[in-house]
């Protein structure tokens, strides 16, 4: 190997680590941000465990903290599990929150949002997707009623 194939071989390999640790820190933390905040809004770190014993991650979108754009919130469920969990989202109270959910098992979301709340009836391998709106402040829960289980915590300000 001529001096220059190896010089050019190792700017490559090097060129590749720092772009490997650049997008590596961006999307991974030690510990999951759970909260998002004007001031640092983050999407939480995928799951640790492998794809096979847990649903593909799907990242929420960012919340723009204002009324005028909605927030999104992709939901997995699979084998059990909900993606995200528990997770916190900030928002303004009159912005519009959209779900689109995919799952292995029929299921009906629920969103705690007072009054009559909002329901969604899932099933099975069929994308779905549906919205409301948020017309109070306080803290909302949206679970999965079949699972049982916290999806999202909308903190409506």
């Amino acid at each position: 190997m001529s001096r220059s194939t190896s010089t050019i071989r190792g700017a490559l390999i090097c060129g590749g680590v720092a772009l490997g640790l650049l997008l590596g820190g961006c999307s991974a933390t030690a510990e999951p941000q759970n909260t998002a905040s004007p001031s640092a809004v983050s999407t939480p770190s995928a799951p640790s465990s492998s794809a096979a014993e847990s649903p593909t991650w799907v990242p929420p979108s960012s919340p723009a903290l204002s009324s005028d754009h909605p927030l999104t919130i992709n939901i997995v469920i699979a084998k059990g599990k909900t993606i995200p969990n528990g997770v916190k989202y900030d928002m303004r109270v009159g912005q519009k929150v959209i779900l689109n959910v995919t799952s292995d098992a029929d299921d009906e979301i629920h969103a705690h949002t007072g009054g009559a709340g909002y329901e969604m009836q899932v099933q099975a391998g069929k994308p779905a997707k549906g919205s409301f709106t948020v017309d109070s402040p306080g803290s909302f829960e949206v679970e999965s009623h079949h699972l049982d289980k916290i999806i999202a915590i909308l903190n409506a300000r």
